[in-house]
């Protein structure tokens, strides 16, 4: 353990203690994985498994975007389940990168089934739903948090599980772009460099390996970005008939947003997106001390101070951005 990581958060001696209890464990994230979802639940699991745990991961591939698919490969022997059973045997579930129980990435799971459940998240909108909950706002990442307590726990940390736990905080700091990277989370990212990450691999899939239809989705997304006249706020949108002509699925929405953050001036920045027909997702960013989380809650969602996400279902689109735009503005006024 560094010295710089001394004083950052780690889980309680009964969070620990449940954790070290665990035999069968069920790993689970969020809806619509990223990179840090992934990376964090394959990487702990993996990282259990090479200390004789037999732990699985529930992740239904069709979630995961394409870009992301070669996290899956970097733990070929870590199972993986599509959907919840109560015949499965585990003794507990690790939730990890995920702000509420409604929203864990796996069907018909039951958080009440498996009678021990842990959280692992750095989400400050998350209610602390598991049994024994370790929540850190401050951490860039749940990666991040993985890293740190492996560290703690003196596990040694493969090149995969590095590499895993490395593309989660790339992925969630945009690159060590973002105004929460800090020192403490650089030198996990250069404890797990050390370890044998693979940054080459991250930066290639993560920023250099678009799909055409990957392509295809960002030039709808420039195409219909709009500036509002005061020039603080941008936004962009893509319709259901957009998904369909790119050749595109909902979960291939990452970080496209940047398209509209990247504009000069620009305090917020909103992403519209209907991949499933009637059901519309925000991606929600800010700039400077402008934060997006308080705008997500008006509508239902949550997240980060400046990276938020809100779903909304059954609303016509253009309706929807109109309503969140002029919302927008009235927060960014009240906080310029």
């Amino acid at each position: 353990m560094t010295s710089s990581l001394a004083a950052l958060s780690l889980p309680t001696e009964s969070w620990l203690s449940r954790f070290h209890a665990l035999r069968r464990p069920l790993l689970v994230a969020h809806v619509t994985p990223d990179s840090d979802a992934i990376g964090s639940a394959l990487g702990l699991a993996t990282a259990m498994r090479e200390r004789g745990i037999d732990a699985t991961v529930g992740l239904p591939a069709v979630t995961v975007a394409k870009k992301l698919e070669f996290l899956l490969e970097l733990a070929p022997d870590t199972p993986r389940v599509d959907a919840w059973s109560t015949d499965a045997g585990f003794d507990g579930v690790i939730i990890l990168d995920t702000a509420a129980s409604r929203r864990v990435n796996l069907e018909g799971f039951d958080i009440v089934a498996p009678g021990l459940s842990l959280n692992i998240d750095h989400h400050i909108t998350n209610d602390g739903f598991a049994t024994d909950n370790w929540i850190d706002g401050d951490a860039t990442s749940t990666c991040e948090m993985v890293g740190r307590m492996l560290t703690h726990l003196g596990w040694s940390i493969s090149s995969p599980v590095a590499t895993l736990l490395y593309a989660g905080i790339h992925g969630d700091t945009a690159g060590f772009s973002l105004p929460s990277t800090t020192p403490a989370s650089m030198q996990v990212a250069a404890d797990l460099l050390a370890a044998g990450a693979d940054v080459g691999l991250v930066g290639e899939q993560l920023c250099r390996s678009q799909a055409r239809s990957d392509f295809e989705i960002l030039r709808k997304v420039y195409d219909n970005t709009k500036l509002t006249a005061d020039g603080q706020l941008a936004y962009s949108f893509l319709t259901h008939a957009d998904f369909l002509e790119a050749g595109a699925k909902a979960e291939d929405i990452d970080d496209q947003v940047g398209v509209p953050m990247a504009l000069k001036g620009v305090h917020m920045a909103l992403l519209f997106t209907e991949g499933h027909k009637g059901t519309i997702r925000i991606n929600l960013r800010g700039e400077g001390d402008v934060r997006v989380v308080e705008l997500a809650q008006q509508f239902g969602g949550g997240g980060h101070a400046q990276a938020a996400g809100v779903k909304i279902n059954d609303r016509d689109i253009h309706d929807v951005i109109e309503e969140v735009v002029a919302a927008a503005q009235t927060s960014i006024k009240q906080q310029t």
